[in-house]
């Protein structure tokens, strides 16, 4: 396989123009972080993004520019063969993911695909299938997993460093952004579903609580179960005014307090003094581009796959189901 990324970003909205700044950074080899692993500069130095699509350019294409060719739809950019496309990101709405991410695949296009990676776990089952037939890489784009909260919080649990654990709380609130067009659970919930999994392993749902308004979940909080013993639970709102990602840990010897947005960690070892702990704050669409880049030339270990995506996308669709009771 060659080390040649010639790299498409589909959907050029919100996320779309975020993962084009990471891919601007990426190809002037002016983004390079110490920490990146492998032989990345090497892998780096032969990536380039070439192409940007969005149905708005149906309308008002933008001219070529730095090597960037624009088109208004996924089949006019496979049409142009001169591109070279062979790795792609989805940024498109979540809807839309399983018909693009299929046209790629048969394509023989490596897919970064943002979550959810489509709407129901039987679509991603078949992306799955796809992506061994045609023999290309597709990850998921769970951007939480490289924050470095998630990371140290992981740790913190895996080695035990303040006990085992006895409860957690995940909380992700904030008014509903203008741009969002997908509901709450699909959206927003579905981050925390998959840092559960990450930080604590596999756990069963015991129970899921919504609050509607004018007809529309604003509000959802699971109740968690983990065969060893410990609970916990998951809030995500729209209906708050405040924006908060947090998750908080109570283990047998302390109380772990972690902030998303700010990437600190508020420690409290029982019989020694509480503190701060900065982390330190990366760019984590770049990080996760950069493994999906690494992934797509070797067998590495991602810090998310796309069995985590199935995994989710089956808590999505038992969630669902128990809401429409």
């Amino acid at each position: 396989m060659s080390n040649k990324t010639n790299f498409a970003i589909v959907g050029s909205g919100y996320m779309g123009r975020i993962y084009q700044k990471a891919c601007l950074e990426l190809s002037s080899q002016s983004g390079y972080e110490s920490y990146y692993k492998h032989d990345l500069p090497e892998l780096l130095r032969d990536f380039q993004l070439k192409a940007i699509v969005d149905v708005s350019f149906q309308k008002d294409k933008p001219p070529e520019s730095s090597g960037i060719s624009f088109f208004g739809s996924v089949d006019e950019m496979l049409q142009n063969k001169d591109s070279g496309i062979n790795a792609a990101v989805i940024a498109t709405p979540i809807n839309t993911h399983a018909e693009i991410a299929e046209k790629l695949i048969r394509n023989n296009i490596s897919l970064l695909i943002e979550k959810p990676v489509c709407e129901t776990a039987k679509e991603v089952k078949r992306l799955i299938y796809l992506s061994k037939k045609y023999q290309v890489r597709i990850m998921p784009g769970h951007v939480e997993r490289y924050n470095p909260v998630t990371l140290d919080a992981a740790e913190a649990v895996k080695y035990k460093i303040y006990g085992k654990v006895l409860k957690y709380s995940f909380s992700r609130t904030s008014p509903k952004p203008e741009r969002v067009k997908d509901g709450l659970i699909i959206d927003k919930l579905v981050h925390d579903l998959d840092l559960v999994q990450c930080i604590f392993g596999a756990f069963s749902i015991a129970d899921v609580e919504v609050e509607k308004v004018d007809n529309e979940i604003m509000k959802c909080i699971v109740h968690t179960r983990h065969k060893k013993g410990y609970s916990g639970e998951i809030i995500s709102s729209w209906i708050s005014s405040e924006k908060e990602r947090r998750v908080t840990i109570e283990f047998e010897r302390g109380f772990l307090d972690g902030d998303f947005i700010r990437k600190n960690l508020g420690i409290n070892r029982y019989m020694e003094l509480a503190k701060q702990v900065s982390c330190y704050q990366n760019n984590q669409i770049k990080d996760q581009l950069v493994d999906f880049i690494a992934y797509k030339h070797k067998f590495i270990k991602t810090l998310v796959n796309i069995q985590d995506a199935l995994k989710s996308a089956y808590l999505i669709d038992e969630i669902n189901e128990r809401i429409s009771k």
